[in-house]
């Protein structure tokens, strides 16, 4: 296998080694107030007191408020007023119930043991399918310390977990195809991310990962059937075209705007109407769908594959955020460790870098009217598209059986 050049092995590093340390040190200062290392965070795990409240309401027989998003915030202001520095406004849970059972258990702990131990248990996970594809400890520290992962902990998000499964599930489908479906059809969690990876597997003919993850997807939804019951799910789906309304996405979107990496926030930052802006990401979100397709039907499993699975599951959302760009940094971190064999292509690296930086950068180039951040996840995706074309096309069998 390829090994980078020393000298860009030592640079990359440097680069990770002074990021990490900063970030460390920033994530410590925000958590201790001891000092101001970067932006100020009012308010700390803002995602996760949402999810700490709606595993709260459901333990106080009130689950019918968890997607009534008025009731949900008003839980939030009254559970956690000491935690709080001013009244919180539009705090909703916008997970269907298969994320409310996976946190349920977190609710009959105070709020900060409940956000330490959640921390602590998805960034293990992390760190385990860092390891699990291959990458070493040096590697896997510039991961779980990369400026996406800062507001990960800050905001008590739950990407660690959602890189575990994506890339735990992926290592593991030639070897153990069934639990490989079992792990991505937990990241079903999250629809956003998870939207394409059904899709990468029936166009890969993995069909027993892909069974698999059927079967993980409906066991869970019958699981939250028979305890949260039905109503919860069609509560959801209310919710979930409410969120989808023009009143609540313009609502979003002034809230979170400085953290959001998409194709329609950015044309919104730079003044296109809405209809303009939407019309964008549908165009992104095709294309990311059409290069998952030809990636994963035409070329077998490498690391160029993962990469374009990893771009296009950021890429195709209108709603993912800077924390999210972590499940880029696996398959960064990937490229660069195996470059192929004729070296890296001009801009090559430069792409890595920006990559593995502009979660950090994102806030405020958003803010100054410049929202780079979805032409540089664009950028990574070519890199993976243009190696993978180097991969040699799969053989396909005159009959193909059961994989």
């Amino acid at each position: 296998m390829t090994a980078p050049p020393r000298t860009d092995l030592r640079l990359a590093a440097l680069i990770c080694g002074v990021a990490g340390l900063y970030d460390v040190a920033y994530v410590a200062a925000e958590l201790t107030r001891a000092a101001v290392l970067g932006m100020r965070i009012d308010l700390l795990y803002s995602d996760f007191l949402v999810f700490h409240a709606a595993s709260r309401a459901f333990f106080d027989g009130r689950l019918d408020i968890v997607y009534d998003i008025d009731a949900l915030t008003h839980l939030q202001n009254t559970l956690y007023v000491s935690h709080i520095p001013f009244e919180l406004g539009f705090r909703p849970f916008l997970y269907p119930p298969l994320w409310l059972l996976a946190v349920l258990p977190f609710g009959l702990l105070p709020l900060k043991a409940a956000v330490a131990l959640f921390l602590v248990l998805t960034a293990g996970a992390a760190l385990l399918a860092l390891r699990a594809i291959g990458l070493r400890w040096p590697a896997v520290a510039a991961v779980l310390t990369a400026p996406a992962a800062v507001w990960i902990v800050l905001a008590g998000q739950n990407t660690f977990l959602s890189l575990a499964l994506l890339y735990g599930g992926l290592t593991l489908l030639e070897r153990r195809p069934v639990l490989a479906g079992v792990l991505l059809g937990c990241l079903a969690y999250k629809p956003q991310i998870w939207l394409l990876v059904p899709v990468a597997l029936l166009c890969a003919r993995e069909w027993r990962a892909l069974l698999s993850l059927a079967v993980t997807v409906v066991a869970l939804s019958i699981a939250t059937l028979l305890l949260f019951g039905a109503d919860l799910w069609f509560d959801f789906l209310q919710a979930a075209r409410h969120v989808g309304s023009g009143t609540a996405a313009a609502e979003m979107f002034e809230r979170v705007r400085g953290h959001m990496t998409t194709i329609v926030a950015a044309a919104k930052i730079v003044g296109a109407p809405d209809g303009l802006a939407m019309g964008a990401q549908i165009a992104g979100s095709l294309a990311a769908l059409a290069a998952v397709c030809w990636a994963f039907f035409r070329r077998p499993a490498s690391d160029e594959r993962t990469a374009v699975l990893a771009a296009a599951s950021v890429f195709v959302s209108p709603y993912t955020l800077n924390y999210d760009l972590l499940l880029l940094m696996p398959a960064v971190a990937l490229l660069f460790l195996h470059p192929d064999p004729r070296g890296y292509r001009p801009g090559e690296r430069l792409v890595y870098l920006a990559t593995w930086l502009v979660p950090h950068f994102c806030p405020l180039l958003n803010t100054i009217e410049i929202p780079v951040t979805p032409l540089v996840v664009l950028a990574f995706g070519a890199i993976a598209l243009v190696r993978l074309n180097s991969v040699p096309k799969v053989e396909l069998p005159m009959t193909a059986g059961p994989r």
